[in-house]
């Protein structure tokens, strides 16, 4: 979360949205649907559905079905 700025607040994340040990993700921003934030990156911009997000500084890498293999239980 951040507590001022143009993204103060806390992010939204969307469905089916796996996160990787010690990512890091800040502000009023929103992940969308299907997304692989992949271990130790750092996320402080929108993420788009379907995508794969890697590194410090991060990159978006779109994909579909990005997050395949990753999810194993879905609960409803």
């Amino acid at each position: 979360m951040e507590n001022r700025g143009k993204r103060k607040g806390s992010p939204i994340i969307g469905n089916k949205v796996w996160i990787g040990t010690n990512a890091v993700i800040v502000g009023n921003i929103t992940i969308g649907d299907d997304v692989l934030i992949a271990p130790n990156a750092y996320v402080n911009f929108e993420v788009p559905s379907h995508s794969i997000v890697v590194g410090n500084p991060s990159r978006i890498i779109p994909r579909n079905n990005a997050t395949d293999g990753y999810i194993n239980r879905i609960v409803e």
